[in-house]
């Protein structure tokens, strides 16, 4: 099966500077998460640069770093609020939790994204900067990104949020993870009875652990093994950054959302994923069981295309495109998932 041509000719250029960036400083051999974890900032950074051309006029939003206080420790939220001539208008929001197997990767790199989102749909971003494993394994990004939720909630007023003119939440593999999860926790939590999620963005989400597949779907789930050699998130890759997260059981919901006694109810959702990506089939089973429970869902597939590329070869037409129909999935929410 063959790459995407345009993302293959980006991939070897990559793969090259890479090597010649190495010559004279090698890496360290096998996974190391440092090194993991530098990747994805060069990788923010290089998507900044690439969209800092698209960027909205400064005039049109403000955005501010606000901290969430937890009873272990603390962590960060982004809040990007449009600008109006009214003072007191109030927006729909979106809440954004990044990728990085839960270990790495940090708000920075959907930054300059949410900011053009915010603009253009006129919602607020609220963009979580969950504390990571292995200093903060499980379930402290789960519980940190629901703390974000609850906070947004208690001080709707101060940022301009109305949850009824819209409350949706998204993120991107490990984060994708965490919206599929936080679905389903906040349709059953009292906190959020005056204030129900309406829609969810789980872009090439993990929703099972490949030990914990369901007899009724291990004849679906085969990109794992078909993909163990992706480009950009092989399947060891995947193994370990499970490991450093470390859920006390691979069936626990909160790890493998597929586990909830029940998905009916959970807020309608957009789902985007790729076709060279061991993770490919966790969205195809979570559209699959959502759509049986009553839920409503859209999805986009990219053929040939491996696992977040779009964040490492930004500049791509195909790269951008995936942002557009982020975009317009969330449209899709906002106007109630017709």
């Amino acid at each position: 099966m063959s790459l995407h041509p345009e993302f293959a000719a980006a991939l070897a250029e990559l793969r090259a500077q890479v090597a010649a960036a190495q010559a004279n400083n090698p890496a360290p051999v096998g996974f190391d998460l440092k090194t993991q974890r530098a990747q994805l900032a060069g990788a923010a950074q290089h998507l900044q640069k690439v969209y800092a051309g698209d960027l909205p006029a400064e005039s049109t939003y403000t955005f501010e770093d606000k901290k969430v206080l937890v009873d272990d420790g603390e962590f960060n939220v982004r809040v990007v609020v449009p600008t109006s001539e009214d003072k007191e208008k109030t927006f729909p929001v979106l809440a954004w939790f990044h990728g990085g197997g839960w270990a790495a990767g940090d708000p920075w790199v959907d930054d300059y994204q949410l900011r053009i989102l915010s603009v253009e749909l006129q919602v607020v971003t609220v963009n979580v900067d969950y504390r990571l494993a292995p200093e903060h394994p499980f379930p402290v990004p789960l519980t940190d990104s629901l703390a974000a939720l609850k906070w947004t909630v208690e001080n709707a007023a101060s940022i301009h949020v109305d949850t009824s003119k819209g409350f949706i939440i998204g993120g991107d593999s490990a984060g994708g993870n965490l919206t599929a999860t936080l679905a389903h926790i906040v349709r059953d939590d009292p906190f959020f009875k005056d204030h129900p999620l309406t829609g969810q963005v789980p872009r090439e989400p993990v929703i099972l652990h490949p030990d914990a597949y369901p007899e009724e779907y291990k004849k679906d789930l085969v990109a794992i093994e078909e993909n163990a050699a992706s480009a950009t998130l092989a399947k060891e890759q995947l193994l370990l950054f499970v490991s450093l997260y470390n859920p006390p059981r691979l069936d626990d919901p909160r790890f493998s959302p597929y586990y909830f006694p029940s998905h009916a109810g959970v807020a309608p959702a957009y789902i985007q994923y790729n076709q060279r990506d061991p993770l490919r089939d966790d969205a195809v089973v979570l559209e699959k069981i959502l759509k049986q429970a009553g839920v409503k869902t859209k999805s986009t597939l990219y053929p040939d295309l491996p696992h977040a590329f779009y964040y490492f070869t930004p500049h791509l037409a195909i790269s951008r495109q995936v942002f557009r129909d982020t975009i317009d999935g969330v449209k899709w929410l906002l106007a109630g998932a017709p």
